[in-house]
This record gives C-alpha cells, structure tokens and sequence, in this order.
C-alpha cells in the first residue's frame, strides 16, 4: 500500500492545522489506496528532520513525500506510481534534487538515514544536497509536474495545467495567495 508522508517538526513554522491542509488536498487528488502519515518525531533539528523518513523499516511499499508548503493543483497518481526506485523534483535554483516532492520504494533510500552523522549538517547547507549525494541516479520527475510558484506561477498568475504540484520556496507561503488553474 501507497504511505504519503509529510513531516512536521515541533517549534518550527508549521502546525497541525498545515499537515490537515495537506492532507485535505492529498484525499482530493488521488485515486489509489494509500495511508497519511505524519512524521513528527524526528530528534533533529529543522530540515534535518526530514531525514527520518529514511530510517530503516519506517515504511512499507511506496511512499510519496510531499512538504507542507506544497500545494496540490492535480492528479497524484502518477506522482505515486512513477517508475522509478527514488525519484525526486529537480531543484528550481541549484544543480541536484529539490526534496519537497519525492517518491521511493521504501528501504532503496535506507542509507540516508544509516549513513547520516552530526558532521553532515555542516557539510550540507540542507537536507537537499546531502539526499543528492546519497542519491546520485536518482530519477527526477518529469519538467511541469511539480513547479515553482516563483518561477513557473508568480510571473504569469496562472497555474499551468500540466502542473500537479505547486512548490513554495521562500515566500509568499501556499497559504497568503491564491492560485488560478
């Protein structure tokens, strides 16, 4: 069975009422089976906490990943089933992969988290480079599906209607605009 997860660190900028928004747009968007889950024990710190949900034995099956300042705009099904062991989003400003959307087979990305030491964490400005070492062939999702909102939505006011994901990096927040299909 499909997991879609989501993190939500305590003391961060996100509360429950961000992991029932998601969850609200994640029951609207796909058409498989699949259980929520909410990690939200994570004893590190900030982005950092993401890594957890590599933690060996965490999850069965598929897993679809989606960030919290996400906006769902379409279909997930192809999202969850792409053919792919590990497949993530391209960054939108940097070489490597943008971790606010990922899909994996689960224990195929197990070494994240085994291999994770306190060191990363000043080795890597964030999560996103240290999964792109880990995870070096990494497939990445087709351009269009998962979109900036700055780059892709902001400069034109309109979501294109290939997109199925909306991604918020730096401001505004899903939640302060208004999205037009």
């Amino acid at each position: 069975m499909l997991t879609v997860a989501c993190v939500l660190k305590e003391g961060g900028v996100y509360d429950a009422s961000h992991v029932e928004r998601l969850r609200e747009m994640v029951a609207q968007a796909l058409s498989i089976s699949y259980r929520f889950v909410c990690v939200d024990d994570s004893p590190l710190p900030g982005w950092w906490a993401k890594i957890s949900l590599f933690e060996p034995g965490r999850f069965q099956g598929r897993v679809l990943y989606l960030d919290l300042d996400v906006t769902v705009t379409g279909s997930l099904d192809d999202l969850a089933s792409f053919p792919a062991p590990f497949v993530a989003i391209r960054d939108f400003i940097n070489p490597g992969l943008n971790s606010s959307v990922m899909a994996w087979d689960a224990e195929i990305a197990d070494h994240i988290h085994a291999g994770f030491t306190p060191d990363i964490m000043d080795r890597f400005h964030g999560d996103q480079g240290y999964i792109t070492e880990q995870m070096p062939n990494a497939a990445k999702f087709p351009l269009g599906w998962c979109i900036s909102y700055r780059g892709s939505v902001q400069p034109r006011n309109r979501v294109p209607k290939s997109a199925r994901v909306v991604v918020f990096h730096g401001r505004p927040n899903p939640w302060e605009v208004s999205l037009v299909a």
